[in-house]
């Protein structure tokens, strides 16, 4: 028996649709957004707002820092 072709991407709408579910209401600052730059060997300053007490992690160039 042959599964449909439309299938895949079915399954991959409705585990998009659900990890957004799981997701908060997080936003970053406006500074950080498409197109920006960033200088090489420089620390980057990361922040936004997310409900209280919400986990939030941001995995960036092989590092993780999580912050609550």
């Amino acid at each position: 028996m042959r599964s449909p072709r439309f299938l895949p991407a079915l399954l991959a709408v409705l585990a998009t649709g659900y990890t957004s579910l799981l997701a908060g209401d997080f936003r970053l600052g406006s500074p950080i957004s498409d197109h920006m730059v960033l200088q090489r060997e420089k620390p980057v300053a990361v922040w936004g707002w997310a409900d209280a007490g919400e986990a939030v992690t941001v995995a960036f160039g092989g590092q993780s820092k999580s912050a609550t």
